[in-house]
């Protein structure tokens, strides 16, 4: 039997029923987050009035348990509402998946540090989930000294941080650790100049010298196994499957969205350009109608295997049914979503024309931003079709390591 926490009493966002109402509500944003696309890139941080939308929506609560007043809809559903988002402003829906998302990782500490975080239905969280410096055990936690670290999306806005560093003992062994911060606990490095996803704000942090509580911190170990503490407190088995097997579902639909941004801007720009062709002109223009279409196919496979994985992740009634093949091909799935979304956008911005290089070109801005995205570390095909591959055949990854080692 569960352990369910007792509801925390608090002044709660609209709870969301339904997949179709999420995105419904995200499509009733698009025009205003597209309006602000440009303002969005140029101040390099998602706007004060975008997110405080987005709060009122009560999308950030997406994923967030009901327990603590979420909606608790699983990841098909932030994935459908990130896509939709992004078709708009793929920097928008970045940080929205994140910051959404990533509550789940919220959801695997102790519950004080539950109560902590989601207590306040305002406060949002960033993560950062390769933290320098060095953290060790002290009187009541643990203390953090040295940190910093990349790619702190949305973290303007966020009052906490869930950040990944190694825990040091005192005999000096080291393990993974993911801890909990507050906004006191760190600084933010104004260092986010880049060539897409601009208006995502993933700013470095330092972190000098902060403590700890003991109940803001779970291991890594435990999180990869699926046996935190805080996963106990919630009813649904989403909360206790593998962090690996989970996390990238929150940022996977940008880029995706993004892609689609560039077939959306391709296709006004060709129904201009074609509206009083004749058949010699259609003719002529056969390319570049048969790139819009793959591209478009390209982009719908790419969502529906996504769609699939979502629907296996939240459905599942328990995580041990989970095999770590099957684990193995929602990442290979992730990274082929989003490589395929990639390589659909670039066939379009290939014959797109010279005046696509301007920054005025939303398809260019389109563009960037769907390479930038397939850029993280979780798309990358190469790792994703290693261990994919070695699963196929019974072997695992650290077997694979090993005997590289002995060969080099």
């Amino acid at each position: 039997m569960e352990l369910v926490a007792e509801p925390v009493r608090q002044e709660s966002k609209p709870t969301l029923r339904s997949v179709d109402e999420a995105v419904g509500i995200a499509r009733n944003m698009q025009e205003r987050f597209r309006a602000r696309a440009k303002q969005t890139e140029e101040k390099r941080k998602v706007p004060d009035e975008s997110i405080a939308e987005l709060r009122e929506s009560g999308l950030f609560g997406i994923v967030t348990p009901k327990t603590f007043g979420g909606s608790e809809l699983g990841f098909g559903a932030l994935f459908d509402t990130v896509v939709t988002v992004a078709a708009a402003c793929p920097s928008t829906a970045w940080v929205l998946g994140v910051v959404a998302g990533h509550s789940w990782l919220v959801n695997l500490f102790p519950e004080q540090a539950q109560q902590d975080v989601l207590s306040n239905p305002d406060a949002l969280t960033a993560t950062l989930f390769r933290l320098g410096g060095t953290a060790t055990p002290v009187d009541g936690g643990y203390r953090l000294e040295n940190g910093q670290g990349r790619f702190a999306s949305g973290i303007d806005h966020a009052e906490w941080l869930v950040v990944g560093n190694q825990l040091r003992r005192a005999d000096g062994n080291e393990e993974p650790y993911f801890f909990i911060l507050h906004r006191s606990d760190f600084e933010i490095v104004d260092d986010w100049d880049v060539m897409g996803m601009r208006g995502t704000g993933s700013k470095s942090v330092i972190v000098k010298d902060a403590f700890i509580p003991a109940h803001r911190a779970v291991s890594l170990k435990d999180m990869l196994a699926g046996t935190t503490p805080g996963g106990k407190l919630h009813g649904k088995p989403l909360y206790r499957l593998p962090f690996s097997y989970v996390a990238p579902f929150s940022i996977v639909g940008a880029p995706i969205g993004a892609a689609l941004g560039v077939v959306e801007e391709f296709r006004r720009m060709m129904g201009t350009k074609l509206a009083d062709a004749g058949p010699v002109e259609l003719a002529d223009a056969g390319d570049y109608l048969s790139r819009l279409a793959a591209s478009a196919a390209a982009i719908d496979s790419a969502m529906a295997l996504v769609r699939e994985s979502a629907r296996r992740v939240d459905t599942i009634e328990d995580p041990a049914q989970m095999s770590a093949m099957e684990g193995n091909r929602i990442q290979r799935n992730w990274a082929y979503a989003v490589q395929t979304a990639r390589e659909a956008a670039n066939s379009l911005f290939e014959v797109a024309g010279g005046s696509q290089i301007y920054d005025s070109s939303r398809l260019q801005a389109y563009w960037r931003d769907t390479n930038a995205g397939a850029q993280h570390f979780a798309f990358s095909w190469g790792n994703a079709t290693k261990r994919y591959g070695l699963s196929m055949i019974g072997r695992d990854e650290s077997s694979f390591a090993l005997n590289s080692a002995k060969k080099s």
